[in-house]
């Protein structure tokens, strides 16, 4: 195996977190490497920045001997088990119920409105409350025809 050299790690593509400044300006960094930064004027200038900043990062690292991170593969699967009182899964599901939708799609529409990706999951939970539902209809259609019969419903 190589050694890991300075070209080795400028060749690999980090992940990159950008902030819109509040005086103006970028702040940029790379998460996967503690502590590596940069700013500029403009997003350019600010990954620019980023760039050189993460070769004299690493650069430094490997002087001293210190390890160098490269690029985390985390890729989730989607998946997630979740535990949670009682109560609460109770009062999600009615709410669930309710919307005519099922539990798992309140709770992704919950979670994307909090990460603030709700457009999309709007839609579809729109989408699939508008879908006629032919089991939940017929049973309304049979508990309407009963309240009928008993005088129930004019």
């Amino acid at each position: 195996m190589r050694d890991k050299n300075l070209d080795h790690y400028m060749s690999l593509k980090y992940p990159v977190e950008l902030i819109e400044a509040g005086a103006g300006g970028f702040f940029v960094t790379h998460p996967d490497l503690n502590g590596c930064m940069a700013e500029g004027a403009t997003v350019t200038e600010a990954l620019a920045n980023l760039t050189v900043s993460r070769e004299l990062w690493v650069e430094a690292r490997l002087a001293k001997g210190y390890p160098v991170p490269e690029p985390k593969t985390y890729e989730p699967s989607g998946n997630l088990s979740l535990r949670m009182a009682p109560s609460l899964h109770a009062h999600l599901a009615m709410l669930a119920d309710r919307q005519g939708i099922s539990l798992n799609l309140l709770i992704n529409t919950v979670l994307a409105q909090y990460a603030g990706g709700m457009d999309a999951l709007s839609q579809v939970a729109d989408s699939v409350r508008r879908r006629p539902r032919a089991d939940a209809a017929a049973g309304l259609r049979r508990a309407d025809h009963g309240r009928r019969r008993r005088g129930a419903v004019s």
